[in-house]
């Protein structure tokens, strides 16, 4: 009996010593898995002297979902301890800076979609970027490639495009440009005059109607302009119904589908045909106050030349299309086919980089994707606020299932 009991203690001590050497392992594998980083924010070389009021920093876990925010003030360095992984990092916040030797106070923003964080990372740093101060709203998605039918088929016609509103305020959708460009991204050529640093070279330009204050958006909402309105599953089942969109694109001098109980927009040049490979990039912008349509029409024409180049010979081109003023833009977006692509066809104070669904200009795996803004965070009533540095490589998920699909 008594062996029993010293057996029966000198299992019990065994079993106590065991769980708490494994909690102690556990606690040390824990510990021995956190990083002490250092993340340095990075500012464009043209701003000097920049001071770091406040910034706020959002680390989100892309494999467990957790979410880690810290705020600084002061300092350019953030020090934090997180697990290793795979994070998505964004930050918000205001500087004090110099710009040709003025002081200018404004806000900044900066975004990585996927940074792996490992045991021998010390330091890491992330682009940060001027904010718009234009209170307006957004290109949030474009469908620009339409579906295939069960048998194989292209299908058109179930294009959109999705227009958010990213600000605290209400916005009005009324008379917002949608603008899409005379040129190519895959096509570069010498274009005279070259009117790019200061204007957008339009091929199609449609104008949403009402008189000013008719389609409110509220903060954190979208509308859809469909190519039409229509509900395009009775004609291919891989489609959508696209019959409650705010908007139709409708030409009354084409054989146009029309909705009567959808709002159509207004042609003022050419035909909007979204370009199905995505050649050709888009903006959304609204005529200075006081201008009409007509005035528009006869004091902003663009007439172009350059050589075209094929085979050794040189033809002499030229064509007429419309210009927009950079400062009318709201928002841009370049996109092209990730084999193929030559250059933007906006300022880089428009759009910095560039978006796609097609791999190469024959990729047929393109149809069904559109390209998406990406969320930068969710505000407190819920609505998402959406990632804008003016960099459509890093503002877009592309090749993404459009969300009309969901």
């Amino acid at each position: 009996m008594q062996k029993l009991l010293n057996r029966f203690s000198l299992m019990t001590l065994l079993s106590v010593f065991l769980l708490f050497s494994c909690n102690n392992d556990d606690d040390n594998s824990l510990t021995s898995s956190n990083v002490s980083l250092v993340l340095t924010s990075k500012l464009s070389d043209d701003i000097q002297s920049a001071e770091i009021l406040d910034m706020n920093y959002i680390f989100k876990e892309l494999n467990t979902g957790k979410t880690t925010e810290k705020s600084i003030n002061g300092t350019k360095e953030l020090t934090i301890d997180l697990p290793t992984g795979t994070y998505e990092i964004s930050v918000s916040g205001k500087i004090n800076y110099e710009l040709d030797g003025t002081k200018l106070t404004k806000n900044v923003t900066g975004y990585i979609a996927s940074e792996a964080i490992t045991l021998s990372d010390k330091t890491k740093s992330i682009q940060l970027f001027i904010k718009s101060e234009k209170s307006d709203l957004m290109i949030e998605e474009i469908f620009f490639t339409g579906t295939v039918t069960p048998e194989g088929k292209q299908y058109l016609g179930d294009r959109y495009f999705k227009i958010h509103n990213n600000s605290d305020d209400i916005l009005y959708a009324d008379g917002l440009l949608i603008i899409q460009s005379e040129f190519m991204t895959v096509e570069k050529q010498d274009y005279r005059p070259n009117i790019m640093a200061t204007d957008f070279a339009a091929g199609s330009i449609i104008m949403l109607p009402g008189s000013g204050k008719e389609y409110p958006i509220k903060p954190g909402e979208s509308i859809i302009i469909a190519e039409d309105a229509i509900n395009h599953k009775e004609y291919n089942p891989n489609s959508i119904d696209l019959r409650n969109a705010n908007f139709e694109i409708y030409d009354e001098e084409m054989d146009d589908v029309d909705n009567p109980s959808v709002k159509n927009t207004i042609s003022i040049f050419s035909s909007m045909t979204m370009h199905n490979r995505g050649f050709t990039s888009y903006a959304i912008a609204r005529l200075p106050e006081g201008m009409t349509v007509n005035q528009y029409i006869s004091e902003y024409n663009y007439s172009y030349e350059y050589d075209f180049v094929y085979d050794g010979q040189t033809f002499p081109m030229s064509n007429d299309a419309y210009r927009v003023p950079n400062d009318w833009i709201i928002d841009a977006v370049n996109l092209s086919a990730k084999i193929g692509f030559q250059w933007i066809v906006t300022a880089p104070s428009l759009d910095t980089g560039w978006t796609y669904c097609s791999s190469n200009e024959s990729d047929s795996a393109r149809y069904g994707k559109s390209v998406r803004r990406k969320i930068l965070s969710v505000s407190i009533n819920g609505s998402q606020i959406l990632v804008d540095t003016n960099n459509s490589t890093v503002d877009f998920i592309p090749q993404a299932k459009p969300s009309l699909f969901n």
